[in-house]
């Protein structure tokens, strides 16, 4: 006999619901997934991207370049007069003292010219002395005739005032007294014409000595300046010093004027920085300067600002404030970071690249949950290295995009999957 079995109802609709869930679970999955699809039409991979989160705080204005340190003092020693390198005693890099020898010159006309300046030097020594003496016996000849005529004019003025006096008595005729008188008045011309003659002498003596003295100090000039010459074809250091170029060979030919030696003081060291022209209208003389030479920091402070852009960059002048370390030396390659000035309690974050300082920039943010990154219109202060300032636009905790935004600036919105 067959039996009969009837289904459970209940079961059935179950399953039935069971069924429909499971179908309906991928469903809303894909509906959800199609809708965040939908929210932006471009996706970018998280890991290609860099954000930055907004902070308040304290915040540090800065500009960064790079460059080289440069000597503040440098000499160039040059030749006063052709010449012949015969050797060289310091290359580039040796630290000299004053007075090292350098380079030694050769130049055998030079000093053939220095013999006879010597020579004729002292010649004319000699003929100063001769005419000295000379002056002085043709001095004291006119001399000695001055008193000889002053003597004989007392003696007249004597002569006549006895017969002056014995004319009275007819001792003596009046011719006599009259050729007594006539011999004063004579005694007396000679007298002062002697004393006229001495004075021109001396006069004329004065003006030979003075021309004599001119020859001797030329000739004197000249044969200093011939031993200058000589003793400068041995080019010796000026200053304590570092030799940064000599370009000579032995044996090579130089021209009066021609560089020898290139020094530079090794505690004179200012660092020449490069700046972007897009940062450097707030850089200023007497900033505070950090310089790093890869191996240690120096303080220093802005000096110069050249007027002019050359390649995109403004060359800044650095003088330091404190001690230069033992590895500084010219050319060195070295950063240096320009502190503009501080600003306290203000919004900032990483800087996005391309952003500019005082501007009004598209950045993107990130929205709640980080799925999205949407533009946004913010208002920019100070730039620094690798920050910015925040006026308008973002709030603490916000987060943005700093990566480069070449890819998806033409979208408002893209997806960070």
């Amino acid at each position: 006999m067959d039996i009969v079995i009837k289904k459970d109802k209940k079961v059935f609709k179950q399953k039935q619901y069971v069924i429909l869930l499971l179908i309906a679970i991928p469903v809303l999955f894909a509906i959800r997934y199609l809708w965040y699809l939908n929210q932006a039409d471009f996706s970018v991979e998280r890991e290609t991207l860099v954000f930055g989160e907004v902070q308040r705080g304290n915040y540090t204005v800065s500009v960064r370049g790079s460059g080289v340190l440069v000597p503040d003092n440098v000499q160039w020693l040059s030749a006063d007069v052709d010449a012949t390198v015969v050797r060289i005693a310091l290359k580039a890099g040796n630290l000299v003292r004053k007075g090292d020898l350098i380079v030694e010159l050769a130049n055998p006309q030079l000093e053939q010219q220095y013999a006879e300046a010597k020579w004729d030097l002292e010649a004319m020594r000699e003929e100063f002395k001769a005419a000295q003496v000379a002056q002085e016996t043709e001095l004291l000849t006119q001399q000695s005739t001055v008193l000889n005529t002053k003597l004989d004019y007392e003696k007249s003025v004597h002569e006549y005032k006895a017969r002056k006096e014995l004319i009275k008595t007819g001792a003596v005729s009046k011719l006599d007294f009259q050729k007594a008188r006539v011999e004063m008045d004579q005694s007396e011309q000679r007298w002062h014409s002697s004393e006229k003659e001495l004075a021109k002498m001396q006069e004329n003596l004065a003006a030979q000595n003075k021309a004599r003295k001119a020859r001797l100090s030329q000739i004197e000039k000249r044969a200093e300046r011939i031993a200058q010459q000589v003793e400068n074809l041995q080019v010796k250091a000026t200053m304590d010093s570092t030799v940064l170029e000599v370009p000579l060979e032995a044996g090579q030919r130089i021209l009066m004027g021609s560089n020898l030696a290139k020094l530079a003081r090794q505690d004179s060291l200012i660092a020449e920085l490069q700046i972007p022209e897009l940062q450097i209208r707030d850089v200023a003389i007497g900033q505070r300067v950090v310089v790093d030479t890869r191996n240690s920091k120096i303080e220093g402070k802005v000096s110069r600002v050249d007027p002019a852009v050359i390649n995109g960059n403004v060359q800044v002048d650095v003088v330091f404030t404190q001690q230069l370390p033992s590895d500084a030396r010219p050319d060195l390659s070295i950063d240096g970071e320009i502190k503009i000035t501080e600003i306290d309690n203000t919004l900032f974050v990483e800087r996005p690249l391309f952003a500019q300082s005082q501007s009004k920039a598209a950045f993107y943010k990130l929205t709640e949950g980080g799925n999205f990154a949407e533009r946004i219109e913010v208002e920019v202060g100070y730039g620094s290295v690798n920050q910015i300032q925040i006026i308008a636009g973002l709030e603490v905790g916000d987060k943005i995009v700093t990566s480069d935004p070449t890819r998806f600036e033409t979208y408002n919105k893209f997806r960070i999957n």
